[in-house]
């Protein structure tokens, strides 16, 4: 395990193992509680076999769990997780898309037919709520031991004192109260260290691999994978390559179909869909953006954005049309408005060094978070009231919170699908912390 300062957050999750990719989880079980939160992680060792871990937090306890550790052969160089989902008939399973560089002759980072590849892979999840059986069995240990500590303890105070004229109500009260909390501290130690950072590695799973997402060419090196997952199950993937995005679908009978591959002539590191149009895809080329109509492969739209650096990541605004933001390394993040893209309307500079994700709040947009190789995940608030003035939108922007939970790089952030206001984030040593909208600004939003 990789911790500089061997402090335990309540509200973190420790893996292991060096660490990139994060997901949401999409919760489609057939019994679902709207306390629980869903992230999937994955280890990043190029040349050795990896895991993703999938981690429950609750917000009602702060608590992280480990739900299910899966073993993954070879290297995770990107990562996305399309849903975990439920039948009567077939069991618990989450499906997992996955790329990276592989090895024909299935040695590690050897061998002369290496390749690029991206695969989806199913995972069984038909024993993962006897966690949630052992956590409530110890939990109601932890209630009876204390409930008979305490009582303990006043029938032992009392057979003291019963016949003492000095007795004090108040001061066996207090004694009691102190007993109590050292009780509940000790209690929680037990329960913060039985297994909640490092989990039983004897209980792993083993992926299944469906099918490998192939198209005619070779890839060349995927940068990242999108998916339209704005509805409640995706229904398109991008696999962004170096030189190129290939589409694939899924149909009725959940099969999933090549439908067409682009190549382009600029070298591309990032992708994602457009919720509101199902057929554009935005794509990242150095500091410029290129939307395409990936029916008819043509460019729609493209803007020179003059980020100082490299363009990381972008994210559209699922909730108001033809706005999309875009982080740098730089530190800076700007803000677009599809139907004029000659100038940004919102620049800032917010991180010390590159900022590695931007993600807005797909339920109340004017939140986003981004993350940072400055070890430092930042909640914004972004408003643009007038959004049908296309060339002079009124901002009002405010930086909410700086979170510094991390150690090391934070490398990606996810919003939790469970509700809109819990949100995730990872750092390269395997720290995942889930952190929430502070209360205050809840309020500001919904009232």
């Amino acid at each position: 395990m990789i911790m500089n300062s061997g402090k335990i957050l309540k509200n973190t999750y420790y893996s292991p193992f060096k660490s990139r990719c994060l997901s949401d989880v999409n919760n489609n079980l057939l019994n679902q509680s709207y306390n629980l939160h869903y992230f999937l992680l994955s280890s990043d060792n190029p040349c050795n076999n990896n895991e993703m871990h999938l981690i429950e937090y609750n917000d009602e306890s702060l608590n992280i769990e480990n739900v299910k550790i899966f073993t993954h052969q070879g290297e995770i160089g990107n990562m996305v997780c399309l849903g975990m989902h439920e039948k009567e008939n077939d069991g618990k399973h989450i499906i997992v898309c996955s790329s990276g560089l592989y090895y024909s002759n299935d040695s590690n980072c050897s061998g002369d037919d290496i390749h690029n590849a991206c695969s989806l892979w199913l995972g069984n999840l038909n024993d993962f709520r006897e966690n949630d059986q052992n956590e409530a069995s110890e939990l109601e240990n932890v209630k009876k031991l204390k409930d008979d500590i305490k009582n303990e303890h006043i029938e032992e105070h009392c057979n003291d004192k019963l016949d003492d004229n000095s007795f004090s109500y108040d001061y066996m009260e207090e004694k009691i109260d102190n007993k109590s909390t050292e009780v509940q501290i000790n209690n929680e130690n037990i329960i913060n260290s039985n297994k909640k950072y490092i989990p039983d590695l004897n209980k792993k799973g083993k992926l299944e691999k469906l099918c490998e997402l192939k198209r005619d060419e070779q890839y060349v090196g995927i940068k990242n994978i999108a998916w339209n997952d704005y509805e409640k199950e995706f229904q398109k993937i991008a696999i962004i390559d170096k030189y190129s995005y290939t589409i694939f679908d899924r149909n009725n009978s959940n099969n999933i179909n090549f439908i067409t591959s682009k190549f382009v002539n600029e070298k591309l590191n990032y992708g994602t869909f457009d919720p509101h149009h199902e057929d554009v895809l935005a794509v990242v080329s150095d500091i410029y953006i290129y939307g395409y109509d990936i029916k008819s492969n043509k460019p729609i739209f493209s803007t020179y954005t003059n980020h100082k650096a490299n363009i990381t990541s972008l994210d559209f605004n699922s909730n108001i049309p033809n706005i999309l933001m875009t982080s740098s390394k730089d530190g800076c993040i700007k803000a677009w408005d599809l139907r004029y893209l000659k100038n940004d309307f919102f620049t800032m500079n917010i991180h010390t060094h590159w900022i590695t994700s931007i993600n807005i709040n797909h339920f109340h947009d004017e939140l986003l978070f981004t993350t940072s190789t400055d070890n430092t995940v930042k909640l914004h608030k972004l408003e643009y009231t007038n959004n049908l003035n296309i060339k002079d939108k009124q901002v009002n922007y405010r930086l909410i919170k700086t979170y510094s939970d991390h150690e090391e790089s934070v490398y990606k952030g996810a919003w939790s699908k469970t509700d809109a206001w819990v949100f995730a984030s990872l750092s390269y040593d395997g720290r995942c912390v889930i952190n929430s909208v502070p209360t205050e600004e809840k309020y500001k939003i919904l009232l």
